[in-house]
C-alpha cells in the first residue's frame, strides 16, 4: 500500500494539523465537532506530505482543501454550491457494465478541450473543489492529460476508469498532468465474475495491472466497487472480496450501491434491501477500524441521513458528454445544456430548486416517475425534467442529514413556511 494509514495518536495529530488550516480556524466549535464527526468515521492516510481522507475530500494541505471547506460552509449557510462535480468526457466505452448509468443517453458526442476548459473555469468560479472525469472510458481520449492539466490547484481531480489501454508511460503522464486520485473499477476477487459484470473478458486482469502501475508511481489509488444484491447478501464472499482489495494494497474504495438509472432504470429489484444497506454500514465500520484494509466511502452511509445526505443539485452537479447539466451522474433530468447557455446560469436555476440536501438518493426517488414517461430519450427534456422535479422534490423542509444539522444548517424562512 502506498503511504501510511493513521491510527491512534498519529490520526489525532493529523486531525489537529488539519484544524490549523486558515479556513478551519473560521469554524465555530459546533462546526468543528461536526467535521470531527466525519473524520472519526473515516480513515486517514498519509502519502508524503499529503493526508487523504476519502475520494470525496481533497487531500490536505492544498488550496483545493481550503476551497472545499469554504464551499461546505456556504452550503451550511443555505447557499447551494457545487463543491464537487463530474464531467463525462466521453460516452465511448469498451465495457457494457450491468449497472451502467450512462447506457441510455441519447446523444453521445463529446465535449472538446476548449469547451471543457471554459466549463472547468466556470465551475471553479462557482466554488468547485473536486472534479471527477468519467465516461464511458476516459482513457479512450488521447487528450486526457491536457484536460487534467486545466484543473490546476483550485480543485483536486479524479479519474474513473477500467484501466483499459493503460501503460506505465501513460500513468506517468497522467500523474504529471495533475491527476489527484485514480479510481479503478473492480467488483470481485473472482476474475470471471468481475468480467461478467463488466461485460468484457479480461477486464479483471486489466484493472489489477492498472492499480499496480499507479502504485509504482507512488499514487493514492482507489477502486470503484459496485456489489449487487447477491454479493452483499453473501457475507463470506463479500469479506473475501474486501480481503482481496487489502491484498492489492488499495488505499480507498467507493462502495456504490446499484442505483436505478441507465440499465437499471426499470429494475427496482436491483435496489439494495434494508438488510443489504445494514451490511454496507457494517462494511464501512469494519474498513475504518481495521488497518491494512482500504478506506471507504459507502454511498449508502455518507449519502444517507446519518451523514451528508444526497447533494444532487445542491452541492453536486454532473455534465454529460454532450453538455447536459444534471443534478448528478445518475439523474436523467436536466435544466439546460452548457452548449446553449453558461453553466453558471443553469446552476443558478438549480439553486432555486435544490435548496437543501436530501436525506436519500434522489436518482432512486425519481426513477419510477421517469419510467412512467415511457420515453427512451435521456436525459429528459428541460420541460419534462421540471415536471419530474416539481412532482418529486429533492428535500423536505425542516429536515436535513445529520452532518448538516450538526453544522447548523440555516433554513430560509420561505422554505420553512411550506413545512
Amino acid at each position: 500500500m502506498v503511504g501510511e494509514q493513521l491510527y491512534g495518536f498519529k490520526k489525532i495529530g493529523a486531525m489537529l494539523e488539519m484544524m490549523k488550516s486558515p479556513v478551519m480556524k473560521t469554524l465555530t466549535p459546533r462546526q468543528l465537532m461536526a467535521m470531527n464527526y466525519v473524520a472519526k468515521n473515516s480513515k486517514l492516510t498519509r502519502v508524503g506530505d499529503r493526508v487523504y481522507m476519502n475520494t470525496f475530500t481533497p487531500y490536505f494541505p492544498s488550496l483545493a482543501y481550503e476551497r472545499y471547506v469554504s464551499g461546505i460552509l456556504k452550503t451550511v449557510e443555505g447557499t447551494p454550491t457545487p463543491v464537487m462535480m463530474n464531467f463525462a468526457v466521453t460516452a465511448n466505452c469498451i465495457c457494457n457494465c450491468w449497472h451502467c448509468s450512462f447506457s441510455d443517453r441519447t446523444k453521445k458526442n463529446q465535449l472538446s478541450v476548449a469547451e471543457l476548459r471554459d466549463a472547468i473555469g466556470q465551475v471553479q468560479e462557482l466554488g468547485t473543489s473536486m472534479i471527477g472525469f468519467t465516461g464511458g472510458e476516459p482513457l479512450l481520449r488521447d487528450d486526457m492529460e491536457e484536460i487534467l492539466s486545466i484543473v490546476g490547484d483550485r480543485s483536486m481531480s479524479l479519474m474513473f476508469s477500467t484501466g483499459w489501454g493503460l501503460t506505465r508511460e501513460r500513468v506517468r503522464s497522467l500523474k504529471s498532468a495533475g491527476l489527484g486520485i485514480p479510481v479503478v473499477s473492480l467488483d470481485h476477487y473472482d476474475p470471471a465474475k468481475h468480467d461478467k459484470r463488466r461485460g468484457k473478458e479480461g477486464m479483471h486482469a486489466i484493472a489489477i495491472k492498472a492499480i499496480e502501475m499507479y502504485q509504482a508511481e507512488g499514487m493514492y489509488v482507489a477502486v470503484s466497487f459496485v456489489p449487487d444484491h447477491e454479493l452483499i447478501s453473501d457475507r463470506d464472499e463479500l469479506y473475501k472480496t474486501l480481503a482481496f482489495f487489502k491484498s492489492l494494497g488499495v488505499n480507498d474504495m467507493r462502495l456504490t450501491s446499484p442505483i436505478l438509472s441507465g440499465h437499471l432504470t426499470d429494475r427496482p429489484e436491483e435496489k439494495l434491501s434494508r438488510e443489504d444497506v445494514a451490511r454496507v454500514e457494517e462494511v464501512q465500520r469494519f474498513l475504518v477500524k481495521n488497518k491494512g484494509y482500504p478506506a471507504c466511502f459507502a454511498y449508502d452511509v455518507f449519502e444517507g441521513e446519518k451523514f451528508y445526505g444526497c447533494g444532487a443539485g445542491f452541492h453536486f452537479i454532473f455534465v454529460d458528454s454532450s453538455g447536459n447539466c444534471c443534478p448528478c451522474d445518475f439523474c436523467s433530468v436536466t435544466l439546460g445544456n452548457m452548449r446553449e447557455r453558461p453553466i453558471r446560469e443553469i446552476w443558478g436555476e438549480y439553486t432555486k430548486i435544490f435548496r437543501a440536501p436530501g436525506c436519500s438518493c434522489y436518482a432512486n426517488a425519481i426513477s419510477n416517475s421517469i419510467a412512467e414517461l415511457n420515453t427512451t430519450v435521456r436525459p429528459l427534456s428541460v420541460d419534462q425534467s421540471r415536471e419530474i422535479i416539481a412532482k418529486c422534490p429533492s428535500f423536505t423542509p425542516g429536515r436535513v442529514p445529520r452532518f448538516y444539522r450538526k453544522m447548523g444548517f440555516k433554513w430560509s424562512q420561505d422554505l420553512l413556511r411550506h413545512e
